[in-house]
C-alpha cells in the first residue's frame, strides 16, 4: 500500500536554511506540491485515495500552525488511515495541544532537531530559541506517548556534521528510540558538506546509535559512503507515496527521475541495484571526483564501451 502525503499549511515557525520549500532550482518548481489547507478538501482526498493508501503523511511547512489539524487526524482514524505528522516540534512544548494531538489519534510523529547544540540548531532553523521549544515538545511526547512511535530526523550539514555522535547521545538521553539521518538538498557549499567529509562521523554516529539499540535509518546518501550501514538506507523499505495536488503524483520519481541520480562511475558498484546516488544538486557543487576515485578503488572506473577493441 502507498501513502497520501498532504502538505497541510503554507507556513512555518522556522525559516531553515536547507529548507526544501524555499529551493528555486527546476527540481524544487516540479516537487513543491500546493498546500490543502481546509478539513473538507482533505477528506475528500481521504475518501478518494482510500483503496490504494493506508497511511497520511500530513507535513508542510508546518502542519501544526493549521487550526483543523486534530480535526483531521480523527476524520482520517475515521475513515481507516494510520496518521503520520511531521513536524518542527515546536508547538508540542503546549503539554496540553500534545495530549490532544495523540488522543486524536496520530500513530506516528517526526519530529526535526538539527543539533544537540541550542546554537547550532537555532542558526539552522532560522528561529532564535527553535531548540528549547522543540526539546520541550520532545519530552512531552516521551512522557505522553510511546517512544517507539517518535522518530527523529537530523539533516546533516555543515554546520551540525561534527556533532552527529554527540546529537546521538543526547537523544538517546532524551528517550528517543528511532532516528533518521538526512542527507541535506541544497545549492550553497556554505550548507552542504561532501560526502568525504560527512562519511566518518556519520558513520561513528549510526555506530553508537545502534550500539545504544536505537533504530536507525538514513536518507539521501549513496551506499559507498555509508560503508557496512548502507542496509539502513530507508530508500530500501520506503513505500510509496501519493503527492496530492501536485503535478508529480508519487513519490518515487521525484527521487529517481527528478531529485537523484548516479554518477558513471557507479556502474560496476556491487550497490548498483539498490543505491540512487545522490541529489542532483550535490554534483553542482563538489562534481563526480569523490565517485571517480570509489571506482578506481574497487578496481573499475566504468564498463567498458563494447564497440571499442581492448
Amino acid at each position: 500500500m502507498k501513502s497520501l502525503a498532504i502538505n497541510f499549511w503554507p507556513t512555518c515557525s522556522n525559516r531553515c536554511v536547507f529548507c526544501f520549500c524555499t529551493e528555486h532550482d527546476l527540481v524544487a518548481e516540479d516537487l513543491t506540491p500546493p498546500s490543502v489547507h481546509s478539513a473538507a478538501d482533505v477528506g475528500k482526498a481521504l475518501v478518494a485515495n482510500r483503496n490504494e493508501c493506508d497511511w497520511v503523511i500530513l507535513s508542510g511547512n508546518e502542519p501544526t500552525l493549521n487550526p483543523d489539524l486534530l480535526v483531521v487526524i480523527m476524520l482520517a482514524k475515521r475513515i481507516g488511515y494510520r496518521v503520520d505528522l511531521r513536524t518542527n516540534g515546536r508547538r508540542l512544548k503546549d503539554r496540553t495541544f500534545c495530549r490532544r494531538l495523540l488522543k486524536a489519534g496520530t500513530d506516528r510523529i517526526n519530529i526535526t532537531l538539527l543539533s544537540a547544540d541550542a546554537d547550532i540548531h537555532d542558526a539552522l532553523s532560522g528561529a532564535p530559541g527553535a531548540f528549547a521549544d522543540t526539546v520541550a515538545g520532545i519530552r512531552n511526547l516521551v512522557s505522553l506517548g510511546d517512544p517507539e512511535a517518535i522518530t527523529v530526523y537530523i539533516v546533516v550539514t555543515r554546520k551540525n556534521v561534527a556533532w552527529l555522535e554527540k546529537h546521538v547521545t543526547y537523544l538517546h538521553a532524551l528517550g528517543i528510540r528511532d532516528i533518521q539521518f538526512n542527507c541535506v538538498y541544497h545549492t550553497d557549499s556554505d550548507v552542504v558538506p561532501s560526502l568525504s567529509d560527512v562519511e566518518q562521523p556519520l558513520q561513528a554516529a549510526i555506530r553508537t546509535a545502534v550500539g545504544f539499540g536505537m533504530r536507525v535509518q538514513v536518507y539521501g546518501f549513496p551506499a559507498c559512503f555509508l560503508g557496512e550501514y548502507a542496509g539502513l538506507a530507508s530508500e530500501l523499505t520506503k513505500s510509496n507515496e501519493v503527492m496530492l495536488g501536485s503535478r508529480i503524483t508519487d513519490y518515487h520519481s521525484v527521487r529517481t527521475d527528478l531529485g537523484k541520480r548516479k554518477t558513471k562511475y557507479c556502474a560496476g558498484c556491487m550497490a548498483g541495484p539498490v543505491c540512487e546516488g545522490t541529489w542532483k544538486s550535490y554534483y553542482g557543487i563538489y562534481g563526480e571526483e569523490e565517485f571517480k576515485k570509489r571506482a578506481i578503488k574497487r578496481g573499475s572506473i566504468y564498463p567498458k564501451d563494447p564497440k571499442k577493441k581492448s
